[in-house]
């Protein structure tokens, strides 16, 4: 409880009042200022996760002659925005004194694109090229992803930095957990919907839209320079104990270590590639292997998932104290490259017992017939054993700790290897790495259904069983170099100390 009264009185710590850095009001201010930027992280990936379960039928109302082809370009087009337009803006935030002017611009396009996207029944004609548009301008939106991590690593102090990456990366699961739940909220609404103002319809699918509307708005008014305030205390912390008298010598001081640098990037590309393949193959696993119904894997699946998502804020909440107690490359290598390695080689199935047969059920009620089992055009069921439910359910508990402990300290690490230097074009790069990823994972499913469970998750075991073993050889060079302090620095240190432990 009192952890949470600090939390939200945002009261100056004794040990950084004295270190002069900023002033307690300034204190203050810089804190509201990354709240903000952990609210915009949460309405971007609620974005995400809003239209998960219902961009598919939506799309298929809005045109009937439409195929999953064309859904693959729906949930692709997103990561493509982030990867062409965030090098540019991350950029263009270097170049400024603020990163208001293109936060606010980014979370404009944002609410363009989700207004096309709630009112694309309207158009007559091209109904699914305006919705592919739509999805299109969010992804853009979605750069500002990109302005939060480079402004948090500005905004923070070195010790405070894991800890804000690791809030942030809450806000954003929190987002893509709750999203589906407001799509089936809005399901009541129905098909049908109502008017507003006798023209404006809204429906379960626009309902999704226009909440993201409304927030983007709400997200615009918190930027405005009476909330939000630019405090770049990262080059105040570096300048002090340096001795500099000027940001760019502390920047020139601390040369890139660019060999740990690609390590970190390979390291956050190879778990959001790893992930998504994962949740693309849910279903697939789950229909061909368990013999599961369409309702009965969404009953599990969804169960699962929603686990799996409490895991991973849990562990958000806990990593800043775990890296306190281990180095943060240890944590990185050993909880999350070795848990994401032993996923994949849990899945790799054994066993004599076959693959349930492809059957036609018939539900004497309502006299539909569904398939179960693998279907006979992927041949390698015939002598594949199949994955076990316990092995499936083990190997994406893994994946959820590997990804959240991951995701964050690769970030994390990769802010403190580049020092206080301005990072958008770098956080620009990383955004980049794990959109590309992003867009590759899914291809995991063609993969699975060619060549079966052996090569898909054997080559799984080997690409992560390399990169884990690559990090775990060089896991020490992950660790960022220390400035040297500056002795005035070092004497007002160990005063502090002292009187703390006197008291």
């Amino acid at each position: 409880m009192a952890r949470i009264v600090k939390w939200i009185s945002l009261k100056q710590p004794e040990k950084q009042r004295v270190l002069g850095l900023e002033t307690e009001a300034e204190y203050r201010a810089r804190w509201i200022s990354i709240r903000v930027l952990y609210f915009t992280g949460f309405v971007m990936f609620l974005a995400f996760g809003i239209v998960a379960t219902g961009v598919w039928p939506y799309l298929k109302s809005l045109d009937p002659s439409t195929n999953k082809v064309f859904l693959a370009y729906i949930f692709a087009i997103p990561p493509v925005g982030q990867i062409i337009f965030s090098p540019f803006f991350g950029w263009w935030t270097n170049k400024l004194s603020s990163v208001r002017v293109p936060l606010i611009l980014l979370v404009g396009v944002f609410i363009v694109g989700n207004v096309l996207y709630a009112v694309t029944e309207e158009f007559q004609d091209h109904r699914r090229y305006i919705l592919l548009l739509a999805r299109g301008l969010v992804g853009v939106g979605t750069s500002a992803v990109t302005i939060c991590r480079a402004y948090i690593s500005s905004a923070t102090r070195v010790s405070e930095r894991t800890k804000t990456i690791s809030y942030m990366a809450l806000a954003q699961s929190i987002g893509l957990m709750i999203g589906p739940t407001f799509q089936s909220v809005f399901s009541g609404v129905g098909e049908d919907g109502f008017r507003v103002f006798g023209w404006l319809r809204i429906n379960m699918y626009s309902a999704s839209g226009w909440i993201c509307v409304i927030l983007g708005l709400f997200n615009m008014f918190l930027l405005l320079p009476f909330i939000f305030k630019d405090s770049p205390i990262a080059v105040k912390e570096a300048m002090k104990s340096q001795g500099a008298d000027n940001a760019k010598a502390t920047w020139k001081s601390m040369q890139l270590r660019y060999f740990a640098i690609v390590v970190t990037i390979a390291a956050f590309s190879l778990l959001m590639f790893v992930y998504v393949a994962f949740q693309a193959l849910l279903s697939p696993i789950a229909l061909d292997q368990f013999g599961w119904n369409n309702e009965e894997s969404l009953f599990y699946l969804g169960i699962l998932m929603t686990v799996g998502a409490l895991i991973s804020c849990i562990l958000f909440l806990l990593l800043d104290p775990m890296c306190k107690r281990f180095s943060e490359s240890n944590v990185l290598v050993y909880g999350a490259m070795f848990a994401l390695f032993v996923s994949q080689v849990v899945l790799i199935p054994f066993g004599k017992e076959p693959i349930t047969s492809f059957l036609n059920v018939s539900n004497s009620t309502n006299n539909i017939t569904t398939s179960i089992g693998c279907p006979p055009t992927q041949e390698w069921c015939q002598w594949i054993p199949p994955i076990g439910k316990v092995q499936f359910t083990i190997s994406y508990t893994l994946l959820c700790i590997s990804f959240s402990i991951g995701t964050t300290l690769s970030q994390a690490v990769f802010s403190k290897l580049l020092g206080p230097r301005p990072q958008g074009t770098w956080m620009a790069l990383l955004t980049c790495a794990g959109s590309f990823a992003r867009i590759l994972g899914p291809g995991s499913v063609t993969l699975y259904v060619i060549f079966g469970t052996y090569w898909t998750f054997g080559a799984g075991s080997v690409l992560t069983g390399l990169v884990f073993l690559w990090m775990w050889i060089y896991r020490h060079s992950l660790d960022p170099v220390k400035p040297a302090v500056q002795p005035d620095l070092a004497e007002e240190l160990k005063v502090l100390n002292s009187t703390k432990l006197r008291q």
